[in-house]
């Protein structure tokens, strides 16, 4: 048998990275038996698994990707939920990238043959597999199809960011028909799966869901900490300060931005160590301490997109 082709969401993987590969290995694989081809697809992930992601798979029966640090080289492997290689697994330059299913800006991954690529301005990484599966004529299993929904659900926060779009809101209504789910009281129950802020390990509540991007000539650390108890997790503001000093001192970045996200209240606070110049200019405050700004939900479309424009 070959070896098989990996899917791989971004280093720090949230719901949707892991989701996504989980969905899309299940994509490939009933198209490769349909059209009797050999390959096989196999998700893997770079990191933890978020609890309602742990969660999520453990209640509908569902192998945990298997967690690698690096590829070798000529491994062929597609992306999910990224397409720059700052988030990607180490080693990626070396190995056969051979697709990309992303739902970000366009980054900085390349290749030397044309790949199966789709990328599309949805909420969710999974809202874009949901579709190929329809479009394809798959059946969706009521497990998978939990994995989805779960995934579609946290990315957008429930339909109330930004990011969502009227596909989102389709796909969510074809997977409620197959899970019996009603999308707000699932949202609401994945959400509290990420437990009590005070048991949260600090790593996890500045790195969980944490991505580099490339601003100008520096690096920066743009991390988002949803939660629906904001005063417990504000209640750790200077503990999560001094991991991000740590962090901007070893990694060298120039800033550590963290958004905490109140999905409840619609906002978020910033706590911002290193040089906060960009992130003041752009949203026109003062982050030398924590502020809150009201309707920022969305780090990819409301926060990451507008400093990447400023430079």
């Amino acid at each position: 048998m070959a070896e098989p082709i990996i899917i791989c969401g971004h280093k720090n993987p949230d719901n949707d990275a892991i989701s996504a590969a989980v969905g899309l290995a299940f994509l490939l694989n009933e198209l490769a038996r349909r059209e009797g081809r050999e390959d096989v697809y196999k998700p893997v992930r770079l990191g933890p698994l978020p609890p309602e992601t742990a969660w999520n798979l453990e209640q509908n029966g569902i192998e945990e990707p298997e967690l690698i640090e690096s590829v070798a080289p000529g491994q062929k492997i597609m992306l999910v939920d990224h397409n720059e290689l700052s988030q990607a697994v180490n080693g990626l330059a070396e190995a056969e990238v051979v697709g990309i299913c992303d739902h970000h800006r366009i980054g900085d991954v390349t290749t030397a043959s044309p790949i199966f690529m789709t990328v599309r301005p949805w909420g969710s990484t999974c809202t874009l597999v949901c579709s190929m599966c329809r479009q394809h004529g798959i059946e969706i299993p009521q497990g998978i199809a939990n994995v989805l929904l779960s995934a579609i659900l946290t990315d957008t926060v429930i339909l109330k960011s930004p990011t969502s779009t009227s596909v989102d809101e389709e796909q969510i209504a074809y997977l409620e028909g197959i899970t019996g789910k009603k999308h707000v009281e699932f949202g609401q129950q994945l959400f509290k799966c990420r437990g009590g802020e005070a048991d949260l390990a600090i790593e996890k509540y500045v790195g969980a869901d944490a991505k580099e991007f490339e601003v100008g000539a520096t690096t920066v650390l743009i991390a988002q900490h949803e939660t629906v108890d904001l005063e417990g997790a504000m209640a750790r503001e200077q503990e999560a300060r001094a991991y991000m000093r740590k962090i901007l001192e070893e990694k060298g970045y120039d800033f550590v931005l963290v958004l905490v996200t109140d999905i409840l209240a619609e906002g978020s606070t910033f706590l911002v160590e290193g040089n906060h110049a960009v992130v003041d200019s752009v949203f026109g405050i003062d982050s030398s301490q924590a502020v809150w700004v009201e309707g920022i939900l969305s780090r990819k479309k409301q926060v990451a997109a507008p400093i990447l424009a400023a430079n």
